[in-house]
């Protein structure tokens, strides 16, 4: 009878020990103090796991953005007037599936090395869909 108590007093002792151990070991964060509420404003608390960078202008898009537009009938007047030349800037695949006749294909990628194959004075009309 004292073995099987002692036995049971010794299983009850290791699961207590186990038990304050786990429990020592499981930390609980602290909770985030509650931001200000502005007045009107609505009250969102901050989250850790989100990061939010701002980006930084990018200087080619401005130029893209302050680039000349044409509309088409006058892009073909100045093509068909040899005053302008189309420029396809899509990859090579996509315009060997299809492209403005006449037009030259410089992959966007490539026009800066390859400058020399544009033509001289003449109005380039850059196009890409």
């Amino acid at each position: 009878m004292f073995k099987s108590m002692r036995i049971l007093l010794t299983a009850a002792v290791a699961a207590l020990l186990t038990a304050a151990v786990a429990d020592a070991q499981y930390k609980v964060p602290a909770p985030a103090p509650a931001p200000a509420k502005a007045p009107g404003g609505v009250q969102v608390a901050p989250n850790k796991n989100i990061q939010i960078e701002m980006a930084q202008p990018n200087p080619v898009e401005d130029e893209l953005a302050s680039a000349r537009r044409i509309p088409r009938d006058e892009a073909m007047k100045l093509v068909k007037a040899k005053k302008a030349v189309y420029i396809d800037v899509r990859s090579k695949e996509t315009y060997d599936e299809s492209h403005i006749p006449g037009a030259i294909n410089i992959p966007l990628s490539q026009l800066l090395t390859r400058l020399r194959d544009l033509p001289p004075k003449k109005f380039l009309i850059t196009y890409c869909a």
